[in-house]
């Protein structure tokens, strides 16, 4: 029994890292200016390739390398032209001032389009978690993109408790302690 607690302890233990470490490397991508190559899709435009709440993963591309075709073209991440929305769409066609996107469910090109290379953040590596398995659906809940305001809330509860919890636990290992060292004194 003790051995599986120790093997589950670990096994927690290095999730939390890895956690850290993606939380980190967020932060980080974000103080430069530059978007986290992990991101969930927002909406069902692009279905039935990519389905709202799937997470995919994003590298970085130059423009000369984005194949533009309205059914096998490159699915890129780009900012809306003037704001700071991040949009998934297919490159369908490649113009003189950039690209023609579209999502596949939607019936025409985006009226926002051309995109201007500048705009354009990366391509999708073809690399995604489903949306069924509810990480992604879990990440637009605690930012409040779903059901706002409630994914938030229990985001800042949780915080608050895990806070509790981590000061309940210094004060009992503090009290254990001298509990300890009064019986060492004794």
């Amino acid at each position: 029994m003790k051995k599986i607690s120790k093997i589950l302890d670990l096994l927690m233990f290095t999730l939390l890292i890895i956690l850290f470490g993606l939380l980190i490397s967020a932060i980080i991508y974000n103080i430069r200016g530059e978007v986290f190559p992990v991101l969930v899709v927002k909406s069902g435009s692009m279905e039935p390739v990519l389905s709202r709440g799937d997470v995919i993963i994003i590298e970085n591309v130059s423009s000369e390398n984005i194949k533009a075709d309205p059914v096998n073209g490159d699915i890129i991440v780009f900012y809306k032209p003037g704001t700071n929305v991040l949009i998934v769409h297919r490159a369908i066609h490649k113009v003189k001032e950039g690209f023609i996107t579209k999502g596949d469910a939607n019936v025409g090109s985006d009226h926002f389009s051309p995109i201007s290379p500048e705009y354009i953040v990366g391509r999708w590596t073809g690399i995604k978690i489903p949306s069924w398995t509810g990480l992604g659906y879990l990440s637009l809940f605690l930012r409040g993109e779903i059901y706002p305001p409630y994914g938030k809330i229990i985001l800042v509860v949780l915080i608050i408790l895990n806070v509790f919890l981590i000061v309940k636990d210094v004060f009992s290992r503090l009290k254990k302690n001298a509990q300890k060292e009064k019986i060492v004194e004794s």
